[in-house]
């Protein structure tokens, strides 16, 4: 008996039995006795389902004529999703349809497996799944036996870029940016957040000002002139294009990158008093591995400190100290990195109290023996006085963008990297849900 005869015999159990664990629901596809066997295929020893698909069609595909005749059957090979780590196959034959009036062939349709496609519905679907998780689009094609590019091709038929509404923006906008990959025009990627929700609203390749100015100018004057309110870091460049484009919003600084200015002025000053202690003298290399070691105790607030706590420090002899005992210790070897010190900490104060006065009026009166480039790195804060008050005065922090900025990170971090700008962005709107299944 051939195989073609062998396959019109349908058993009934084996046929149910087999729709209720391949979940297929389409009365047309049927299955023989042994309908179940192991098999090579692509050099892998597979579970294969043997099948046949067949119906009578109403009308000819291509001219509509009614008069259809059977023909002969099309093997075709359509991978499924694996069961327990074994590749698995429908080797379905398809039945083919001759049209007298045209002349043409056609081949019988299931919805369980797309037109001119070798991969059910399902295991594309699966791998849309997967594509929504924390895991390299390598591993992903590993998993279900596929290639890097067929899950490329579901990524980009599964999923819909998002259109923006011309006519809407956040009223609060924070905006960063983030290591961009080789195909990007800019070195630095744009990501764009919605303040209140902390939701992803875009993310552009380039993030040079003609480009950001072009993107924001699609937007209505409209809905350029809601939005009231833009938190970015100490970039100079941003300022300008916001001011442009949008006309009524108000800038901060993230509060973050003021502490961030503060305390790595401190810690240049603690490496310049660390190099100048003679390498020849005992006391003084103590003394130097001390400010090495305890460099994050020194970065710490006064009122973070602990005054009661004993621990034993193995560079103080193995005594028991607080940390303001260290401290206290640290101030009394260089008397120019205590005065930087002190001046660190009561700026740190007024911060945490949100005395924009006093903290600007501190640095308007620094004393004139402290050292020039400690004064400098303070001075700059003086350039964005209006958008550090800013701060001071409202809620809205970078906060939200940089745990996003955290989430690229990881992504990249598991692919090793992406080759294209489009995939990356795709990754990352999928995983936050702003991409969904189509």
């Amino acid at each position: 008996m051939s195989h073609t005869n062998f396959i019109k015999t349908k058993d009934e159990n084996i046929d149910s039995m087999i729709k209720k664990i391949l979940n297929i629901k389409d009365s047309n596809i049927s299955f023989p006795k042994n309908a179940v066997s192991k098999e090579r295929v692509k050099g892998r020893l597979s579970t294969v389902f043997t099948g046949k698909l067949t119906y009578k069609p109403s009308h000819c595909e291509h001219c509509g004529c009614p008069e259809v005749n059977r023909h002969s059957f099309k093997d075709s090979w359509i991978q499924l999703l694996p069961y327990q780590e074994v590749p698995t196959y429908l080797h379905l034959y398809k039945q083919r349809f001759y049209c007298k009036k045209c002349h043409l062939t056609f081949s019988a349709k299931t919805y369980y497996v797309a037109e001119n496609c070798y991969l059910a519905q399902s295991l594309k679907f699966a791998i849309a799944i997967d594509l929504k998780k924390k895991i390299s689009m390598k591993d992903i094609a590993s998993r279900y036996f596929v290639s890097s590019k067929t899950t490329e091709r579901v990524l980009d038929s599964f999923f819909k870029e998002p259109c923006h509404n011309l006519n809407y923006l956040p009223k609060h906008l924070l905006i960063d940016e983030f290591k961009g990959t080789t195909d990007c025009e800019g070195a630095m990627c744009f990501i764009i957040s919605d303040a209140d929700t902390g939701k992803i609203f875009d993310i552009l390749d380039d993030r040079r000002n003609y480009k950001l100015e072009r993107y924001f100018m699609r937007f209505s004057f409209k809905a350029r002139r809601k939005v009231s309110h833009i938190v970015m870091d100490m970039n100079a460049a941003y300022g300008v294009v916001t001011k442009r484009v949008f006309p009524h919003a108000r800038i901060s600084i993230d509060r973050f990158h003021v502490v961030q200015q503060l305390t790595r002025a401190l810690n240049k000053q603690r490496i310049k008093a660390m190099n100048q202690l003679k390498k020849s003298d005992s006391e003084a290399m103590k003394n130097y591995r001390k400010f090495k070691k305890y460099w994050r105790t020194l970065l710490k607030k006064n009122s973070k400190l602990n005054y009661f706590i004993l621990k034993q420090y193995p560079l103080f002899q193995k005594r028991y100290l607080t940390e303001s005992d260290v401290i206290d210790h640290l101030m009394t070897v260089d008397e120019s990195f205590k005065s930087c010190y002190e001046i660190y900490q009561e700026l740190l104060d007024y911060f945490d109290k949100r005395d924009y006065q006093s903290f600007f009026d501190c640095l308007t009166h620094l004393e004139t023996s402290l050292p020039k480039d400690f004064k400098k790195d303070l001075l700059y804060l003086q350039k964005h006085q209006k958008e550090i008050i800013n701060a001071f005065i409202y809620p809205y922090s970078n906060g939200k963008l940089e745990g996003k900025n955290n989430l690229i990170k990881v992504i990249k971090r598991i692919a090793f990297g992406f080759r294209t700008f489009r995939h990356l962005r795709m990754r990352v709107l999928i995983q936050q849900n702003i991409c969904q299944i189509i």
